[in-house]
């Protein structure tokens, strides 16, 4: 599989003519280049789905692999930039309304939601994966789940995808974190979540779940700007293609351990 940062580097090149007819007609925000001024922005996440963004029960801190990439973009696009942990849901809604003005939360990349916001560069592949329970022999893939109790998170791409699978019980979790528990308690036959996540929470269970199958999507993660904030969404840009340039992005995926 080619390098992160590679695939990244040539999806930077692309990315704006796959998404400049969806956002294109919004951006009534001067364009005045003001880069020597720093600006301060909250950034919203939802700090519920490790290794991209949790919180450190013993520091009480945000961190996290989008937590660290969107502090090197800051450093890069001379932004000052505080987090705020905001559930999902609110998350979503925040962005759409204007009320938060940037979201770093392993946020897919889909044509709906650019309707309602503004996407960065993408910056991860994140496919969806299905987990099981340790001693399960029977669901191999996402195609063995017809008939079976299948979980996601509200609202993410995990459970548009769980509603797709013919027959299947789906339920819906605010944090995906209750979906394994109960997963590993036996209320339910699967998991589907995005790949990264999904690696995180078998590694820390090993002995009580798995991953089945491979990665059956391609999903990609981009940072979220309200619309009008173009001045924002260009230095996130310009820092983001820094960072993967200068190796910054390859050391974050390697000190989380997201490598494929």
């Amino acid at each position: 599989m080619k390098r992160l940062s590679t695939i990244l580097m040539s999806l930077l090149l692309s990315s704006a003519l796959l998404f400049s007819g969806c956002q294109s007609s919004n951006d009534d925000t001067d364009n005045t280049d003001n880069s020597t001024t720093k600006i301060q922005v909250t950034v919203v996440t939802d700090a519920t789905w490790a290794p991209f963004e949790y919180v450190n029960e013993q520091t009480h801190a945000i961190e996290g692999f989008d937590i660290d990439l969107m502090k090197a973009i800051a450093e890069k696009a001379n932004l000052e930039v505080t987090f705020q942990n905001v559930a999902w849901d609110a998350l979503l809604a925040g962005m759409a309304t204007g009320q938060y003005k940037v979201a770093i939360s392993s946020i897919t990349i889909t044509a709906e939601r650019a309707e309602k916001w503004l996407f960065s560069d993408p910056y991860f592949n994140a496919g969806q994966m299905v987990c099981v329970q340790k001693n399960n022999t029977t669901i191999l893939s996402h195609n063995d789940l017809t008939g079976k109790k299948v979980a996601a998170q509200t609202g993410t791409t995990g459970f548009i995808e769980a509603q797709k699978i013919e027959g299947a019980t789906v339920k819906s979790y605010d944090e995906i974190g209750l979906a394994f528990q109960d997963l590993m308690n036996g209320q339910i036959d699967a998991v589907i979540c995005d790949t990264p996540v999904a690696i995180d929470y078998v590694n820390a269970n090993p002995d009580k779940i798995k991953k089945v199958g491979t990665a059956f999507t391609d999903e990609y993660y981009g940072i979220s700007v309200a619309k009008g904030q173009t001045e924002i969404l260009a230095r996130i840009n310009q820092g983001l293609a820094a960072v993967i340039a200068d190796g910054t992005f390859d050391q974050l995926v390697a000190k989380w351990n997201l490598n494929p």
